[in-house]
């Protein structure tokens, strides 16, 4: 493994320029190879905190499938196209999950699932997976709009209507919520969810989310050619932390371990100055 000239003395490197690099790796010689750069470089430069929290960022966790009860999430990658593009295409489907431009191409979708995939959690704010049940890919989890200052992000979900009726249901938002509070050390995970799904807002006030607003006649639905409302519904870590049937529930099931440890990042992740 070959290093720019400007990494191969005593001197530590600029962290903007090992970032740059290091995103150039991933993309052409694909993540583990960029995991041991960031490795070595941090062994290497040891005094330089920024440079031991972007070897973190490269943990084979964050890539790694992780398993939850009967499913496993799996990021998001170009392998996927074929499952994700049939959602794409399911306008009802994609309307509900909301974050689905109008306009996709079969060509946009493939840059997107290449990128994200690639991409540090920290650059892109966002982490996206294939909810998997067995061999079957049966949805879609992600949180977008992460903000590390506030420790929040927007979580959305879509899971097939074959199996909204199923604990799948319930293993999929415990898993994508333990690593929201637990993996990403979030304090406050916020939906915000079409009226007219309103099997969806019951589901997650069952684990424990309150409704903070209602948005009246908020966005145009081009499927139903008439305006939505729209409801905010959110969750605090500590209400997570103590909702007895939403902890009891994930105690029982067979889980990653990584979805069970608390870690807290900087309100500004790979940044200086800090706060």
């Amino acid at each position: 493994m070959s290093f720019l000239p400007q990494f191969d003395t005593a001197i530590p490197p600029e962290l903007g320029q090992v970032i740059q690099w290091l995103a150039r790796l991933r993309s052409q010689e694909g993540v583990e190879a960029a995991r041991e750069a960031a490795v070595m470089l941090s062994r290497r430069f040891s005094q330089v905190d920024l440079l031991d929290e972007l070897a973190q960022w490269h943990e084979a966790n964050w890539w790694r499938p992780l398993n939850f009860g009967a499913i496993r999430l799996e990021r998001r990658r170009p392998e996927h196209f074929e499952f994700v593009w049939s959602l794409v295409v399911d306008q009802d489907f994609s309307y509900r999950l909301k974050n689905i431009p109008a306009d996709l191409t079969p060509r946009d979708l493939l840059e997107i699932l290449t990128h994200d995939y690639t991409a540090l959690l920290p650059e892109t704010r966002s982490i996206q997976w294939v909810v998997f049940h067995g061999q079957t890919p049966i949805g879609l989890s992600m949180f977008v709009n992460i903000n590390f200052h506030n420790r929040s992000a927007e979580q959305i979900m879509g899971i097939l209507p074959a199996y909204m009726s199923s604990f799948l249901v319930a293993d999929a938002y415990c898993a994508s919520l333990s690593f929201a509070y637990n993996s990403l050390g979030m304090h406050k995970v916020q939906g915000v969810i079409y009226e007219s799904n309103v099997q969806v807002a019951l589901l997650q006030e069952r684990f424990g989310f309150r409704r903070e607003g209602h948005l009246r006649s908020t966005v145009w639905s081009d499927v139903r050619q008439a305006y939505e409302d729209v409801v905010q519904i959110a969750l605090l870590d500590e209400e997570f932390d103590r909702n007895r049937v939403l902890q009891r529930y994930i105690s029982r099931q067979a889980r990653d371990p990584f979805l069970g440890v608390r870690r807290l990042w900087p309100r500004q992740p790979l940044k200086v100055p800090r706060e």
